[in-house]
């Protein structure tokens, strides 16, 4: 819900409201041009700390899918992503002036680019395990996909749950 309706809601004036706006502007407008760089590379921060961050998460999964088989893989593969996703969805909703495009970026861009980097890194595995001669049958594919939906979860719920 926009704020002016929120401040509708509460009883507010049409006048109230405007004026409220207006003060809003004018402080957006009057923001010295150091922190208006500053807000817009916080995001672009963000985006590659959150890539990075999949990137290493990938990484560490490869001793897991070494050794880990069917239920006990699938659920560390969750429980990472799901943390990872947690520790995501607070950092964006800590950066106050994204817009609703941020986070739709955000909320698309990032899953799928876990998901890619989750998936090279369990084709990686599967050449280490041809190598080490070790065997097991976990998908690629599955694997990256259940990575990408728990990273999602935490998102997704604060969207549909817990936003006023």
């Amino acid at each position: 819900m926009k704020i002016e309706g929120k401040l509708k809601k509460r009883g507010w004036t049409k006048k109230e409201i405007n004026d409220t706006l207006k003060i809003f502007r004018e402080a957006k407008n009057n923001k010295h041009p150091a922190i208006k760089f500053l807000d817009r590379s916080v995001y672009w921060i963000v985006l590659i700390a959150a890539i990075l961050g999949n990137f290493i998460i990938s990484v560490v999964l490869i001793p897991f899918l070494l050794t880990l088989k069917d239920f006990h893989l699938y659920l560390v593969v969750i429980t990472i992503g799901v943390a990872f996703g947690l520790l995501f969805e607070l950092l964006i909703r800590s950066i106050t002036h994204l817009e609703m495009g941020h986070h739709l970026f955000f909320g698309f861009l990032v899953p799928i680019i876990a998901v890619i980097n989750v998936f090279v890194i369990t084709l990686y595995s599967k050449g280490l395990e041809k190598k080490l001669m070790i065997e097991s049958a976990y998908n690629p594919l599955v694997v990256s996909v259940v990575y990408g939906l728990a990273f999602i979860i935490p998102y997704v719920f604060y969207r549909l749950f817990l936003k006023e």
